[in-house]
């Protein structure tokens, strides 16, 4: 009788050995199938397009808190020429797995109720080298409408550092409250 029970305890351990084994293994073919999906789609399906923004000005709020590819522009302020072109940097570094990609930068009215002649953008290279000082009345709307183009350029060293600065023209004589923008970064 003893040698029953014994033998029901071992194999009722076996058991429950075999199923806990069974259950780390496909916990662990779980995970590392979803790493190298996750691997894949970084490398193949987003192009490898990744947007870092430096937060150098006080009105800017993240749409996520590492890399995103949209910023919001909260509150701009009415600004002269000289003082816009001065005024806070939105920095972004984009960069590229593949050479020679297309993209462009879009600046998005969210909840604007201000002319777009008086809506002015500066971008400059990493060098504060002038790319364009333009306003928002002189952009072409995207493809998709998403959004009005202020840059189109090409990743060909695989890193694009430009340096983005929005403000209001200080000639517009209307409420400037609650006012609000996104940067965007959108394959071409």
């Amino acid at each position: 009788m003893a040698k029953r029970r014994r033998r029901k305890k071992s194999s009722k351990l076996n058991s429950k050995n075999i199923s806990e084994r069974l259950f780390v293994s496909c916990s662990f073919l779980i995970m590392l199938l979803l790493l190298i999906c996750g691997v894949s789609y970084y490398l193949f399906g987003s192009n490898g397009l990744k947007l870092n923004i430096k937060n150098t000005a006080n009105y800017i709020s993240f749409n996520d808190l590492f890399d995103s590819d949209t910023i919001k522009i909260n509150n701009l302020k009415k600004l002269n020429e000289k003082k816009g072109k001065k005024s806070k940097v939105i920095d972004l570094n984009i960069h590229g797995v593949n050479d020679n990609l297309e993209y462009e930068v879009l600046l998005v009215p969210i909840n604007v109720n201000i002319d777009y002649k008086y809506i002015n953008y500066y971008l400059t290279d990493n060098n504060n080298n002038d790319i364009i000082y333009d306003n928002l009345s002189n952009t072409s709307l995207s493809d998709d409408y998403s959004g009005h183009v202020i840059y189109s350029g090409v990743l060909n060293n695989k890193i694009s550092n430009l340096k983005l600065r929005v403000w209001i023209d200080e000639e517009y004589n209307g409420d400037i409250d609650n006012n609000s923008f996104e940067v965007k970064i959108k394959l071409k």
